[in-house]
Formats: C-alpha cells, sequence, structure tokens
C-alpha cells in the first residue's frame, strides 16, 4: 500500500472509531433537553446490571433527577429491578413492570408507570433480568418547594355542596415551565377516574404533582398536565390544567382519555389502586367533587351516553379511564368502588337540590314511597294523575337491584334482602324523584 494509500485508510479508521464513540456516547450517556427533562438510551444484555452516576460504571456527573419512566420495545414479563437512594438508611430496590396497559395515560408506547422519590436523585443501577434491547430512561428534575406546611389544612371542605378548595396550578407549578396555549373548552358528559400508579407511601403529594406535570409537559409533549384535577391520599385536591382564561378548569379539554377526550373531565387519584383501596379521605374528596360538578352541569351520575359523541359506544357518565381504553387504570380496588362513589356523589348531588337537565323533579312530597323502612311490600302515592311510573332500586356500591313499573297506591312487592338502598322514581320521560330506603324484616 503507497503512503497516500495509507493516509486515506487512517482516515477511514479515524472516522469509523469516531463514530463508534459517539455512538456509545449516544447509549451509555445522558442527553439533557433542559433543566427539567434529560433521557439516556441503553442497549442492554441478558440480566446485565448498568450502573450510572458519579460512582457507576458509565460517569455522569450531572445526573440529577426526582421522578423517572421506563420505555422499551416490547412488554416484560419480569419486571426490571432498579436500585435507589431513600431519605435515610439503606439503598433501596424498585421492581418495576414495564407494560403497555400498566400506566395511568402516561405514553401510548410500551412504558412503566411514573416513579417519584422524596428527595433528589443522583446516581441509578439497573439489573435487566433478562430484557435484551433498547431501553429509554426518562429522567424527570422539579427543583423541590421551600414550604408546603400550610397546603395540608386545604383539603377540608365547610361546605359539601361547594367546590372543594383546591391547591391551584399558580401554587404547585411553582418554578416549573409554564403550559403552552392554546386551550379548547368542552361541554362535560363524562367524569372519568384515573389513578396514577405511583407509590401509595408517598406523603409529598406536591412534589408527586409537580413531576407527573414534566412526565407530561417535557416527555409526552403535551401542552399542560392532562387532568382537570388530582387528588392525594390525605384528600388534598389539586387544579389540574390551567384554563388560561378560557373557560372554568372543570370544561378544559384534557389530555388524559386515549385521544378522546373531548365531552370528559379527568379527576386522578394519586397512588396505585390495583390491590390497594384509597383512604376514606381521598374517596371523600373524590364524592364531592364528582357531585359538585353533577350539580353544577345537571348531570345524571347514572346516566350513558355515546362517547365519542353520536359515533361512539355508551360510556357511564362516571367511569373508570379502562371503560374507554386498554389500560389497568384506575386500578381493579378502585374500579369496583366506582358504582358507590357513584351513588355517594348522586346522592351529595341530590342533596344540595341537582336539577337534571333532561328532567324537571317533581314537586317535594308529591310522590311518596311508604312505608319506609318496610319489609318489602311497597307503595307509592302521587297527589297528582300520571299516566305511567317505573322505579329503580339500587344498592349501596351502585349496583341496579330492582326495575319495574307500578300504578298509583297499588302495593307491589320487592324482594331485596335487609339494608339500605336508593331508589329513583320516574313519572314517564320528563320527572324524577330519589330517595334512600330500607328494608328491614320483620
Amino acid at each position: 500500500m503507497n503512503v497516500k494509500g495509507m493516509i486515506k485508510f487512517s482516515l477511514v479508521l479515524i472516522i469509523m472509531i469516531l463514530v463508534n464513540s459517539l455512538q456509545a456516547q449516544q447509549t451509555k450517556g445522558i442527553i439533557k433537553v433542559n433543566a427539567f427533562y434529560s433521557y439516556i438510551l441503553l442497549e442492554t444484555h441478558d440480566n446485565e446490571v448498568i450502573s450510572i452516576g458519579s460512582d457507576g460504571t458509565h460517569p455522569l456527573t450531572d445526573i440529577k433527577y426526582t421522578s423517572f419512566t421506563i420505555q422499551i420495545q416490547e412488554p416484560l414479563t419480569n419486571p426490571l429491578a432498579f436500585e435507589y437512594k431513600p431519605s435515610f438508611g439503606a439503598m433501596g430496590v424498585l421492581y418495576i413492570p414495564v407494560s403497555k396497559v400498566s400506566d395511568a395515560s402516561v405514553t401510548s408506547s410500551v412504558s412503566s408507570s411514573l416513579h417519584v422519590f422524596s428527595i433528589p436523585q443522583t446516581s441509578l443501577v439497573i439489573n435487566t433480568k433478562g430484557y435484551k434491547g433498547c431501553l429509554k430512561l426518562n429522567l424527570f428534575y422539579a427543583p423541590p418547594l421551600k414550604d408546603v406546611s400550610e397546603l395540608k389544612k386545604l383539603f377540608k371542605a365547610d361546605n359539601k355542596c361547594d367546590k372543594p378548595p383546591m391547591i391551584s396550578y399558580t401554587v404547585w407549578r411553582e418554578g416549573l415551565p409554564n403550559p403552552k396555549p392554546p386551550r379548547l373548552k368542552t361541554d362535560v358528559e363524562h367524569l372519568v377516574v384515573h389513578h396514577s400508579a405511583g407509590n401509595n407511601n408517598d406523603t409529598n403529594y406536591i412534589n408527586t404533582v409537580r413531576n407527573i406535570y414534566l412526565l407530561h409537559t417535557q416527555s409526552n409533549g403535551w401542552d399542560d398536565i392532562g387532568y382537570n384535577f388530582l387528588i392525594a391520599a390525605n384528600g388534598m385536591v389539586f387544579n389540574g390544567r390551567d384554563p388560561q382564561g378560557v373557560a372554568d378548569d372543570d370544561d378544559i379539554h384534557g389530555a388524559h382519555f386515549c385521544g378522546k377526550n373531548e365531552n370528559t373531565m379527568g379527576v386522578c387519584m394519586m397512588g396505585n389502586y390495583m390491590n390497594v383501596k384509597p383512604t376514606y379521605n381521598a374517596l371523600k374528596s373524590l364524592e364531592y367533587l364528582l357531585a359538585w360538578k353533577l350539580k353544577k352541569d345537571r348531570l345524571n351520575a347514572f346516566g350513558q351516553s355515546k362517547h365519542p359523541k353520536e359515533t361512539g359506544v355508551l360510556l357511564n357518565a362516571v367511569c373508570g379511564h379502562r371503560d374507554g381504553c386498554n389500560t389497568d387504570c384506575p386500578g381493579d380496588s378502585l374500579y369496583a368502588l366506582l358504582p358507590y362513589v357513584k351513588t355517594q356523589a348522586a346522592k351529595i348531588a341530590d342533596s344540595c337540590g341537582l336539577v337534571l337537565a333532561t328532567k324537571t323533579v317533581v314537586k317535594e312530597g308529591s310522590i311518596v314511597l311508604f312505608p319506609n323502612p318496610n319489609s318489602g311490600t311497597l307503595t307509592v302515592h302521587s297527589d297528582e294523575e300520571y299516566s305511567s311510573f317505573g322505579i329503580k332500586i339500587y344498592g349501596l356500591a351502585g349496583n341496579l337491584h330492582y326495575e319495574g313499573s307500578f300504578t298509583n297506591d297499588i302495593p307491589f312487592q320487592v324482594l331485596l334482602p335487609e339494608g339500605m338502598y336508593f331508589y329513583m322514581i320516574s313519572v314517564g320521560s320528563y320527572k324524577e324523584t330519589r330517595g334512600n330506603l330500607i328494608i328491614q324484616k320483620k
């Protein structure tokens, strides 16, 4: 090979080495998008342990994050293992499932849910547990707020009929990037309940909301946090999407229902409720929030309408995320409680003077169900002449126990076990009355 040929070959070799070096840096390095969002691309092998950080095998002195998600090419049967530093004590380990349905409206790809830390993390160790392929680790950093002690008293409501007190987005969003316009108003017909699928031991709720916001705006690329409202385990309610003066916050078109967000309001229960029930405070806040919205928009909690409107399938007015999307959200335990939550919210809304948009409520006392309590033989008396009557009786869990028709002042039997029930009596298609019913055997 002559001198010119050797020089040419050397240049090609140098270029190849540089390209391979850059590729290796991209595979093992951190890509910092801004002060709040970074990501790492990794090519993993069977049972590989990857240590990243100031003391890791891949030194990254500038790594700092308060939450992360993992995205991969296909769902995992076994979870990935991830080591982290808790606020005190020895190193902790998270076992992270990654699937198409495990997340709570996080992304449309194969992803883990968002894992939030109470203190900033500066390193990470991942055990791939047999997974071989490409992995993307999204890292989010929400700077801690100085003092949030005063926020803890805001979850209690003085009047159950009013909008629950809330922590404003102007408070929890302090120091984070602003959401992007524009905003769209939507006429809400469906109240969709979610869970965040996060840590049930988390008590720094404002930190969690800040990290969810970064996930939605920085990684997902949405204009704002996806939910209209979020509820913490202690009952605190957070404003979600910033309406930017377009409409009330409950009427802002969200990003929480797999691309079918029109005519919906999204409420996220913070925590993972696959196997654990929400706390009493969180459920009460959910009931009050739903009741306030039912009354405000004159919605029937037990109603249904097509979603998407006019072209879709029937969807309950109060529903879970999984009712319209391929997801486990809002978790098995919370989803099982939704009929009860629906019934309680309907009772609160009724006690606050709910008047449905499609029906007028008959004059109080003009239709009477008696005796109450009773042993199963009921009579309905009306002061007015109506051509048709119908009755539906629901259990406290919201499940329908009895449906039938009756004639004024003619007794009819209802075979139900002892307990408390909720009834609705309809007059044709335009009037109805509601109340509680106690079945008490003699």
